[in-house]
């Protein structure tokens, strides 16, 4: 009986003086309940969801989770199955389950992930993580990947005056010149493009919905090729469409990051004072069918680094 008492003596102080550890010990105690709301079945939030559960599960937090998809069940039906689980964390995957969840739970903590408007989520019980590349990770990449071009070129709005001065300031530090225009919609995507194609090197694309639609994106990577003008895509899409590069967050990584602010909250954290974070993992996509047209070579080591590569056909 000595050497027990003295056993669990020893397992308390070990707990007293590494909090922590009791702390993460604890969540197997009582399973931590999860509702989790996709804006669809993409592959992206699968792989987020993916990151968040191993990340939680790695901490062992039991977890009871109830998955629900906006493209599959309505959203009033969602709200009331949410409503009676009570969880103690939503998860919410994309703009249109975060802007759901937003509106319809007010005292509940949320957690984000692959959403792309900062701005659009500040309530007191929401954080997590945006879908937004930092501008000076997006440059470092071109860097190296496009050695001695320094001439940027790009379009924004109103909407995305911000991105724009942050890829400016990007600009700035890193010795490259940023050429941007201003545009009020996607129709005057061709005039900007045909005023600004003769002085830039490699055109980068700011995530601006006002601009960027279907027609307007393919004008502007079939105008690519003829004017020799590579441009940098907004994800994996637009380079098998036509885009030279494109960055890609790491999704899987993003869910781990969105794990962590998750374990914060479950340790009694308020989500207002967690503070949203960007990616901090980034892939890249190549399409060597455009680079060949283009005159663009890639190392052996940059091809091999490359998420996905297009070497087929481009619509």
């Amino acid at each position: 009986m000595k050497y027990i008492a003295l056993l669990l003596s020893v397992i308390t102080s070990w707990l007293f003086i590494n909090p922590a550890c009791a702390a993460i010990n604890s969540y197997a105690a009582e399973r931590v309940i999860v509702s989790v709301i996709y804006s669809s079945s993409s592959e992206p939030y699968q792989q987020a969801w993916e990151g968040f559960r191993t990340y939680l599960t790695s901490k062992n937090v039991a977890l009871w989770v109830s998955k629900y998809n906006l493209n599959e069940q309505s959203p009033e039906k969602i709200i009331s199955q949410v409503a009676e689980e009570k969880p103690q964390i939503i998860f919410a995957l994309g703009t249109k389950a975060t802007r759901l969840a937003q509106v319809s739970f007010k005292n509940i903590p949320i957690v984000f992930a692959l959403v792309l408007e900062p701005g659009l989520f500040n309530e007191p019980n929401i954080t997590g993580v945006l879908m937004d590349i930092p501008a000076k990770m997006k440059l470092e990449w071109i860097k190296k990947l496009f050695p001695g071009v320094n001439i940027l070129g790009a379009v924004f709005s109103d909407r995305t005056t911000a991105k724009a001065v942050e890829l400016q300031q990007a600009s700035n530090e890193l010795g490259m010149k940023l050429i941007a225009e201003k545009v009020n919609s996607e129709k005057q995507l061709p005039e900007a493009i045909r005023g600004i194609k003769s002085q830039v090197e490699i055109f980068i694309m700011i995530p601006d919905t006002q601009i960027y639609f279907p027609q307007s994106v393919k004008y502007l990577l079939q105008e690519s090729l003829k004017q020799k003008l590579p441009v940098v895509g907004l994800s994996r899409y637009y380079s098998k469409d036509g885009a030279i590069i494109s960055f890609d967050c790491d999704y899987l990584d993003m869910g781990k990051q969105a794990g962590e602010l998750a374990v914060k909250i479950i340790d009694g954290t308020k989500p207002k004072d967690i503070a949203s974070v960007q990616p901090r993992k980034i892939n890249f996509s190549l399409n060597l069918i455009v680079a060949k047209k283009l005159g663009v070579k890639f190392s052996p080591e940059i091809i091999k680094a490359a998420t996905f590569i297009y070497e087929e056909t481009v619509k």
